[in-house]
């Protein structure tokens, strides 16, 4: 990237409602303001293949890669709508829950420091309360209570998604920089009945007939789907309100760009 250029931002988001945010987010940002630099949202669905998909057309096209979205808590003090401006990406097998922590602490990829620091410094000018750490990135949803604190208690990780470790792969393959902005959603006290992740295609979108064959047959998953949809739009409202503050940032500050350095995305 030549340093006279204002950078393209890629960012992925898994699910309409996020793309729906980055898009709705970033044209308000174009009408206020003199913009310079170019931001690109791609929703990708759900997991790490559907995301690696849409981060490869991304990096063909973008200086920066950005994984955006809703999150698990893992971490007891993070509650719905807690920012995580992740420092790591951590790979994690569900399948190693049990084993002492020497034998699952995973290979992780980490954030461009430059990046993180001019969006700690931006979050902490706007007093935009955030957490910054380690997120965990699973092939499997981790649903109940037990299994998120055991997974923060073996790695450290404060929020888990299925989609950062595509993203951040792609971009230390094509020698990009990344950055992960995530809201909690359900927090580690919760357990998530395993019903409700069924009742959403890969692409985020909601199977009626499932839900009502659910719904016939289990009618309390009602009261559980209510609070989760209520705790979806807290967390939205928070990812919205830091993409007001971060994209605009990057799309018309000589700073932002500054922040933006040679060095790329590298594997742990």
């Amino acid at each position: 990237m030549h340093t006279d250029s204002y950078p393209t931002i890629g960012v992925l988001a898994a699910l309409p409602a996020e793309a729906r945010i980055l898009t709705r987010t970033t044209g308000k940002m174009v009408q206020k303001s003199s913009t310079k630099g170019k931001i690109i949202v791609r929703k990708s669905g759900i997991g790490m293949q559907y995301a690696r998909k849409q981060a490869e057309y991304l990096a063909g096209i973008s200086e920066v890669l950005v994984s955006f979205g809703i999150s698990g808590g893992l971490h007891p003090r993070l509650k719905t709508g807690d920012l995580v401006l992740a420092d790591l990406v951590l790979i994690w097998d569900p399948e190693l829950h049990g084993l002492p922590p020497t034998q699952v602490m995973p290979a992780g990829f980490r954030a461009d420091a430059d990046i993180n620091n001019y969006i700690a410094e931006k979050f902490q000018e706007n007093i935009v309360h955030f957490h910054q750490g380690p997120i965990l990135c699973s092939s499997k949803p981790i649903l109940t209570a037990a299994s998120k604190l055991n997974a923060h208690r073996l790695t450290g990780a404060l929020a888990a998604d299925m989609e950062s470790r595509a993203i951040c792969e792609v971009a230390a393959e094509a020698g990009l920089p990344f950055f992960c902005l995530r809201a909690v959603c359900d927090p580690a006290d919760q357990t998530v009945a395993d019903t409700l992740p069924e009742m959403v295609d890969k692409q985020g979108n909601p199977r009626i007939g499932h839900i009502l064959a659910h719904l016939v047959r289990r009618p309390w998953l009602l009261g559980d789907m209510i609070r989760m949809a209520s705790q979806f739009r807290q967390a939205l409202v928070a990812l919205e309100k830091a993409w007001l503050l971060v994209g605009e940032q990057f799309l018309s500050s000589a700073d932002a760009r500054q922040a933006i350095s040679p060095v790329r995305a590298g594997k742990r």
